[in-house]
């Protein structure tokens, strides 16, 4: 087993990641909460998948269980689904001491971890992500949120689980276009961080695409262990975890653009880091060769989709509503070189408008 340590104080937790640990976790879960009721909140599918034996070894300890199922997709993380999880917590009587368990991937999560911070202001939570986005990115550093009047994570708290438990196993049953949705926040993370980790995916891409389980399960390990370092040492987000948006400023934008429903967030975060470094090197930030390493590399994914009509106005100004607004500037995450990245203030709207045209040129086919 590896382990992850988020160090936070009194609310340190580990996030743990082995194969087939879903498989019997109940002793884990009961490890790191000593509730006695507990929800689990996941997706049908999932919940056949994993669910019925998390629940079965819970009561088995003597655990009460109780399961909500929720309608899949990015749709569903809204105010509506959030108050029917709350009115469910209600009606099974949840207490200050009992727990909700999340069981799938980023929505569930999101959505979850918000229920459970402001219910009773708060009863534990432990994270089971079980898809590739959520293992790396989303089930750790303690963002919850919900979408509201289209955008993406506008309403949400902090608030940090028990325990994260990590079953690389389940991906081998995740499609293909949601494992290269994860993909782009490990390539993400090595931007930003590592460039060792940069030049080992693009050694071992066309593994990584073929499943090769003991790549992926160092991938998801160095993933979180940056996030960790990162979180511990700026866990609201005043300094460098808005590196971890690198890539999202237009890609959250293009989600939204598109509302929610032609892009996964790995391939919008895809368009958003080449978008990144483009206004990196128009600032003379980066070489050109570190611009071209990004862009080969996302290329080799698959996950530079082709994007309808682009109206770049209207983009423009759904980037506006982008967390890292300050004073009505955004704030850029650009890239000096693999492995660094810097956040950049007063970019002129004249090279943000050269970078979205680079967009269009590419999304209209002349890639």
């Amino acid at each position: 087993m590896k382990q992850v340590t988020i160090h936070l104080g009194h609310r340190t937790y580990p996030v743990l990641i082995e194969s087939n640990l879903l498989e019997n976790c109940n002793e884990k879960i009961h490890h790191f909460t000593q509730a006695r009721k507990v929800l689990i909140l996941s997706h049908s599918l999932v919940y056949k998948k994993y669910g019925r034996s998390i629940q079965s070894g819970l009561k088995k300890l003597g655990v009460k269980v109780h399961v909500y199922l929720i309608p899949r997709g990015e749709s569903h993380k809204n105010r509506e689904e959030l108050f029917k999880i709350l009115e469910k917590m209600v009606e099974f009587n949840l207490q200050k001491d009992s727990c909700l368990l999340t069981l799938g991937g980023g929505v569930i999560g999101d959505i979850g971890g918000l229920a459970a911070s402001i219910y009773m202001r708060g009863i534990d939570l432990i994270h089971c992500p079980t898809t590739l986005l959520a293992q790396v990115d989303s089930s750790v550093g303690g963002k919850t949120a919900i979408d509201l009047f289209k955008i993406k994570n506008l309403v949400g708290t902090f608030y940090q689980p028990k325990c994260v438990l990590t079953d690389p196993e389940v991906l081998k049953t995740l499609d293909q276009r949601q494992l290269k949705t994860g993909l782009a926040e490990i390539i993400k993370y090595a931007v930003i961080w590592d460039k060792k980790m940069f030049g080992y995916i693009e050694k071992k891409i066309g593994l990584i695409l073929e499943r090769n389980a003991n790549i992926l399960l160092n991938l998801i390990y160095r993933s979180c262990a940056i996030k960790g370092i990162i979180v511990s040492g700026d866990e609201r987000e005043k300094g460098k975890r808005a590196w971890l948006n690198y890539g999202h400023t237009l890609g959250h934008a293009l989600e939204s653009y598109f509302n929610y429903k032609v892009l996964t967030h790995g391939e919008a975060i895809a368009w958003g880091m080449w978008f990144a470094s483009l206004i990196s090197l128009r600032m003379g930030l980066c070489s050109a060769a570190t611009v071209d390493r990004q862009q080969s590399l996302l290329k080799q994914t698959g996950l530079l989709r082709r994007l309808p009509t682009l109206n770049l106005q209207k983009i423009y100004k759904k980037m506006f509503l982008d967390k890292k607004v300050r004073g009505g500037q955004i704030l850029f995450v650009l890239t000096r070189k693999i492995g660094l990245v810097t956040i950049q203030k007063n970019v002129p709207k004249s090279v943000v408008f050269w970078a979205l045209n680079q967009l269009r040129n590419q999304s209209s086919g002349t890639f």
